[in-house]
This record gives C-alpha cells, structure tokens and sequence, in this order.
C-alpha cells in the first residue's frame, strides 16, 4: 500500500514540476497576459484538470515562483563569512538581490508581476510579505551592526529594513518603466550606499 501511496506521491510531483516549468518557460517568452492556462497543460502535456488539482490559476503559480526566491537568499545569506562587517554584508546581500530580479525573473516577468498586482490579479500581499525572507535577511544583519558598534543605536531595525526594501521596490519600479536605460544594479547599489551613510557611527 505504502508503494503505491509513493509512487502517486511521485507522479503528483512530476506532473506539478511539469506544469511549473513550461509555465515560467512561457511566462518568459510571451508574458503572463500571453499565456493562458490551455497553452500551459498543452506544453506539459497534462490535463486541464491536472492544472487545477496542484494551483488555482497561473497567477498563484506565479506567486509559489516568486515566493520559492527566498530560499536563493538565505542560502546565499549563510554563504557569507559571518565575520564580514555588517555594511559590508549588506551591500554583497543587495547585489545578490539585483542579481535575482535582474538574471533569474527578468525585466519582462517583473513588469508583468507589477502589471498584475496593479490589476489585483495577483494579491499584493502574497508578493510584498515583509514576513518573507528577504526583510528577515536584512533585519539581522542591521542588528548584527548594531550590536558590533558599527551602525547607530538610536535606528528601530525593523523600520530601517522595510526602507531598505521598499527603496528596492522603487528602483525595480524605475527599471519597468525605463527597462535598458537603467541599470538596476547600478543605482539600487549608489542608492544603499547614500542609505548607509545615514546609519554608519
């Protein structure tokens, strides 16, 4: 019995993996708005049904993608010496950030994810979570550089790290609307540096 629970288990993931992949494949080459949910299962080569037995619409496989992101930053977040200086930590963590938006989603599926919380098609909330990892992530390590001296005491953590982020969210928002004009790297890195002069003893 347990072979065949294992064996459904397994087949279930695959069919889930096959939807997951050629949906971001797609998502990529015609946008969200160009992919419907037949071409999706057409190129898995599953059922509609099956679509719907692992997510509700493409949207809600959109936000498992960009949700499934987070894990990139802890791992990259632990691959870092923890003796590096907290500044220092957060501009390498910043980069890594920019990097993601830039290299792994990409400036179409970014502004198509825009586009569609804008529309309420994809719930805000699902996507600008400050639970997530990413606002964790730079949270500790602002306290780390409170704790070392090395950033003000005065500065609620918490706060200081929604500004960091939001101010990520606004460059993205400037890169959507100037795409090869802008380089995302560039200004969010010259924007965090003007940030931590702010917060430097």
């Amino acid at each position: 019995m347990s072979e065949k629970i294992s064996s459904r288990k397994l087949k279930a993931m695959e069919t889930k993996n096959k939807i997951y992949n050629s949906a971001l494949e797609l998502f990529r080459t015609y946008g969200i708005d160009g992919v419907s949910v037949n071409s999706i299962v057409e190129m898995a080569g599953i059922s509609k049904g099956a679509f719907y037995v692992h997510y509700e619409s493409k949207f809600s496989l959109l936000t498992e993608y960009i949700n499934s992101l987070d894990l990139n930053y802890e791992e990259y977040f632990q691959s870092i010496p923890k003796d590096m200086k907290a500044s220092a930590t957060l501009i390498l963590i910043t980069k890594k950030t920019s990097d993601v938006l830039k290299n792994d989603i990409g400036y179409s599926l970014i502004k198509n994810v825009y586009e569609a919380m804008l529309l309420q098609e994809l719930n805000p909330d699902d996507i600008l979570n400050y639970n997530r990892s990413l606002p964790a992530i730079y949270k500790r390590i602002i306290l780390k550089g409170i704790d070392e001296g090395e950033f003000r005491t005065s500065i609620d953590a918490e706060s200081l790290a929604r500004q960091f982020i939001m101010s990520i969210r606004g460059m993205t928002f400037e890169w959507c609307i100037h795409s090869s004009e802008f380089d995302l790297e560039n200004e969010i890195l010259n924007h965090f540096k003007l940030l931590l002069d702010g917060i430097l003893i």
